[in-house]
């Protein structure tokens, strides 16, 4: 697992998680799913993850691509579960566009996903939203960030897989 960045986005609290420890069905089946196509290598190609294989995950994922090694990211496919999450449009807009309408919320997210970039390691944690102002629409999820990538050398996707929820998600 990839160490958690030091920034702990404001209002939620988080539990960093081993990705063997997922316990939602879509999340569990990403990261299965991943770690089949990785086989030995560090991280699998974008071009081997094809929908026909995600197509039961697909509402819950969000493709984002890496810009300019994460100085920004951009949303590329975005499920229905994703669109729904949050009160902010986010397919195809770049973290630098959405953080002019979210800033609270972008400004974990970029933690997040350059910390995924830079390490080129997965992220799985649970999350409890304390307060409505960050442009959410749920209260618990369990997410996780996968990293890939062409070759050994840097992280140029990240699928990012959630499941969301206004009820608490048991613990492991």
């Amino acid at each position: 697992m990839t160490k958690p960045p030091a920034f702990l986005p404001h209002g939620r609290e988080i539990t960093w998680i081993e990705p063997q420890a997922l316990a939602q069905r879509e999340t569990c089946a990403a990261f299965a799913f991943w770690t089949a196509l990785r086989g030995k290598r560090r991280w699998p190609a974008r071009k081997e993850m094809t929908m026909r294989h995600l197509a039961g995950l697909l509402p819950y994922m969000s493709l984002v691509k890496v810009l300019d090694d994460g100085a920004n990211f951009e949303h590329r496919i975005v499920g229905d579960a994703m669109v729904q999450a949050f009160n902010v449009p986010i397919q195809n807009r770049r973290f630098s566009d959405i953080a002019i309408e979210a800033p609270v919320l972008i400004e974990g997210s970029f933690a997040l996903f350059r910390k995924v970039a830079a390490d080129g390691c997965p992220a799985a944690w649970r999350q409890r939203i304390r307060h409505g102002d960050m442009h959410i629409v749920f209260t618990d999820a369990e997410m996780i960030l996968l990293p890939f990538g062409d070759g050994c050398d840097a992280v140029d996707h990240i699928a990012a897989f959630g499941v969301y929820s206004s009820q608490t998600f048991p613990s492991n």
